[in-house]
């Protein structure tokens, strides 16, 4: 098509439009909200493209009636089926951004905001762009389905859900006082914005920063989010406890979204893993391998530390 456009002699497409030489029939995507006069048909027309606006290139395709070559591209957004926007050469000009970039492939921050039927998202190892929240942005971006093509081990990509990987928790947004800074592996993170253990490390919700700072100041060694790897399965309980004394191992899961039946579907799976492979829950006094403890947030969300309190010693200090 390239070769197409760029014919001097019975040319029926406008040439290459901007750096990334733009063509009849290529998909492309408006990165500027912008007012736009020429469309057609006039009628009905909205006159306006938003910033990340995905189309193709439907035109001009010359005619018997066109006495010259075409000139001008003409778009057909999906937002605006039907109508043809007219896009000419001062809008790729040298000292001006395009108005229009290719869109076979686009970045987790263009398509934010978007919905496409399926995904294909690319992770190459290391993304220094990458964090929590892009991830997060990239993920919700399909309504059917999603592929994730990866380098390196799948787990490396939980990590992500970690306050460790949030551009957010290292946000310094007070604007009254001085920000109260935290650091964590040679970061700096904003207080308010994160849940650090009295151990030192980040963990997910105010639920297991409870947990923690209970097993803590029980004198109970633990590990979290500490990988178990049985049958050929690794899963990450929330916390891992073992007894030097009595050799006992304890897996600690804490549930705080069985509202969702998702959530739910996965935590049915999960329990059955553990016993699959012999651990068993503490009211059944443990499996072969393990004894777990689960607990879970109120309705209203939240945990009472004197029910963790409770737990640790009956079941644990007193094991």
């Amino acid at each position: 098509m390239l070769e197409f456009a760029r014919r001097e002699r019975y040319r029926k497409i406008p040439k290459p439009k901007g750096p990334e030489l733009i063509v009849y029939g290529d998909k492309v995507i408006n990165i500027k909200n912008h007012k736009r006069q020429k469309v057609y048909p006039e009628e009905g027309a909205v006159f306006y493209i938003a910033n990340g606006e995905i189309g193709m290139v439907v035109g001009q395709f010359r005619t018997k009636k066109m006495k010259s070559p075409p000139k001008l591209l003409e778009v057909e957004f999906s937002s605006q089926p039907k109508y043809a926007y007219k896009f000419s050469d001062s809008d790729f000009g040298e000292e001006s951004e395009p108005i229009l970039e290719l869109a076979y492939a686009l970045t987790v921050h263009k398509a934010q905001g978007s919905e496409f039927t399926k995904v294909i998202l690319s992770l190459p190892n290391p993304c220094r762009l990458l964090s929590r929240e892009l991830l997060y942005t990239a993920l919700t971006r399909q309504r059917e389905r999603i592929v994730v093509l990866h380098q390196g081990a799948l787990s490396e990509i939980r990590k992500y859900t970690s306050d460790d990987f949030s551009e957010t928790a290292r946000r310094l947004t007070n604007l009254f006082q001085k920000p109260s800074l935290v650091e964590h592996k040679g970061k700096f993170y904003e207080e308010r914005l994160i849940h650090r253990t009295l151990h030192g490390e980040m963990v997910r919700s105010k639920s297991e920063l409870t947990i923690a700072d209970r097993l803590y100041s029980n004198h109970v060694d633990y590990l979290y989010e500490h990988p178990l790897t049985l049958s050929g399965r690794t899963r990450y309980p929330d916390f891992t406890i073992e007894d030097a004394e009595s050799g006992r191992k304890f897996y600690w899961e804490h549930c705080g979204m069985l509202l969702d039946p998702n959530y739910q579907e996965r935590w049915a799976r999960k329990i059955k893993w553990y016993r699959d492979n012999g651990i068993l829950p503490w009211e059944e006094k443990g499996g072969p391998n393990g004894t777990l403890i689960v607990t879970e947030d109120s309705k209203e969300g939240g945990i009472s530390s004197r029910d963790i309190e409770d737990i640790i010693k009956r079941v644990i200090l007193s094991s």
